[in-house]
């Protein structure tokens, strides 16, 4: 089977209960229903779950067995010499593991290595007789040496805490190694050889599981041409990701000792849904990411995807490279349903090649859908049409609204109050809106109307668009749509973080007055 690099994200339906491994036995079977011997991988950082998950999967899967490929290990005494650990390609024996994928390919029994943990290598051989279904249970199982042998690819990942946790508990009770030690091992194995060698396995496997601090799995993305074509099966339990229509930038909340209100920006993430908002942005230019640590827009992203019920996009743009995938990183490790980045900003005289490179490595890391955020008039770079026709991404999010640009890229996100019904009516795909933190009803009602084509309404809505333009725009927005939450939400905190300023109390009157003329 030819690896597809297009995921379809999903998220597991509100009281689903169905465990992973059933949705993937009947997935298999149906996919597999005439074929064999198939090789499935289950691949991934070590400590997350793999063997449990591979062991559950093989008591449902009719004609299966386990494939170990621990132990295709090389002798303990060579990687130690080498310092090396078993994430490394190389403290492998790859060449026979490929020679033996081949046979069991061929349905033909041979001689595979045993590995002793004690005695630190394979010196004993034991007979493998390949089944319809033979499970690949390994970190190395979907690296790229295999891919053209492996028929299905499942990849299982989790935040490194649970990783840590989990290896500490198996290398003491079952390895006998000293809390040092597996602590030592983790941070070569998992942190250095995994994300060198291993990592960018994940943009190939045909499903995405994440193993939660709890151990439940969740099934974070399908291959598309999978999902599609068992939609039926997999619609019981899973949903695909909308990210058309209304996103709305959340604002972040800042208490009196200028630390982050959490429970006022959970009030408001309360609020948001409940007038109807499906998707929201954190640490966009709203929500203030320029004065958050990454810390904080950590924080704010794990707050969001647990206290509210719908999409998340998250912008994972910084300053440097190394940076911005770190944040990538985190919009998958906390759930984000998609990432939206800017160019690195400071340095203006980019060429298009080192920006169109930047992107590049930014999408290679992670399947997340990738909207790339075009707002020169902030980051002092412009996202061309050319840029957008040379790097692989889903969307852009465009503060310029320039609306030529529509027709450049798969998914076009404007980000102007002023020409939210022309943009849809020239193909836009969605909209972001800082006013719709204080006026979700409105913005909602804009995006059933462009949804539906009804442009009368549409035009109607526009108006009353314009008329908040009028309220909010201009210096000082974001101070403003604060004092136009708080208009609603009378606990919710107006403060912003310098180099902002807080509005002349003059100001604070005139857009109070404003509001309650509304």
């Amino acid at each position: 089977m030819t690896f597809s690099k297009t995921k379809t994200h999903v998220r597991t339906k509100t009281g689903h209960r169905k465990p992973v491994e059933n949705i993937l036995t009947a997935l298999l079977i149906q996919l597999f229903e005439s074929e064999g011997p198939v090789l499935v991988a289950v691949g991934g950082p070590g400590g997350t779950g793999k063997s449990t998950f591979t062991k559950a999967l093989a008591a449902l899967l009719p004609d299966s067995a386990i494939f170990t490929l621990d132990d295709y290990k090389t002798p303990r005494s060579t990687r130690q010499n080498r310092k090396i650990f078993g994430a490394h390609p190389e403290a492998n024996d790859i060449a026979l593991l490929r020679q033996h994928m081949d046979l069991i390919r061929k349905g033909r029994p041979f001689e595979k290595p045993v590995y002793d943990d004690v005695r630190g290598r394979a010196d004993q051989t034991r007979i493998y007789h390949p089944k319809r279904f033979n499970l690949l249970d390994g970190e190395i199982s979907t690296y790229h040496q295999f891919r053209d042998r492996v028929d299905f690819a499942i990849f299982i990942d989790s935040d490194w805490k649970t990783q840590l946790k989990t290896r500490i508990s198996r290398d003491i009770e079952e390895r006998k190694y000293t809390r040092e030690k597996a602590i030592a091992t983790f941070l070569e194995s998992n942190l250095r050889e995994f994300q060198n060698f291993g990592a960018e396995s994940k943009a190939w496997a045909d499903v995405h599981l994440y193993c939660r601090e709890d151990y439940r799995l969740i099934i974070e993305s399908v291959a598309e041409n999978i999902y599609h074509r068992f939609e039926s099966l997999l619609i019981e339990d899973l949903t695909e990701i909308d990210l058309s229509g209304l996103v709305v930038p959340v604002t972040t909340p800042f208490n009196d000792v200028n630390g982050i209100d959490q429970a006022a920006f959970i009030e408001h993430l309360e609020f948001l849904a409940d007038h109807g908002v499906q998707r929201v942005l954190v640490a966009g230019t709203t929500g203030e990411f320029f004065s958050l640590t990454p810390e904080e827009r950590k924080q704010l992203l794990g707050l969001t995807r647990r206290y509210f019920p719908g999409v998340v996009l998250f912008q994972a743009g910084a300053e440097s490279l190394s940076q911005t995938l770190l944040q990538q990183v985190w919009a998958e490790d906390f759930g984000a349903d998609a990432v939206l980045v800017l160019p690195p900003f400071y340095y203006t005289d980019l060429t298009d090649e080192g920006l169109i490179r930047y992107f590049r490595k930014i999408q290679k890391q992670s399947d997340l859908p990738l909207i790339l955020y075009n707002f020169p008039r902030h980051a002092g770079l412009r996202i061309t049409a050319d840029i957008l026709s040379r790097t692989p991404h889903f969307g852009l999010k465009d503060s310029s609204a320039d609306l030529n640009l529509i027709s450049a890229t798969p998914h076009y996100f404007l980000g102007g109050d002023a020409w939210i019904e022309e943009a849809f009516r020239r193909g836009a795909y969605g909209f972001l809106s800082a006013r719709a933190n204080c006026f979700p009803e409105i913005y909602v009602e804009m995006e059933s109307a462009v949804r539906k084509k009804d442009w009368e309404k549409a035009k109607t809505q526009q108006k009353k668009v314009q008329d908040l333009l009028e309220i909010f725009g201009g210096p000082g927005e974001i101070q403003k749509v604060k004092l136009g939450i708080r208009h609603t939400l009378k606990k919710y905190p107006c403060d912003v973080r310098l180099p902002l300023l807080a509005l002349p109390q003059t100001g604070v009157q005139a857009i109070r007055d404003k509001i309650r003329m509304k």
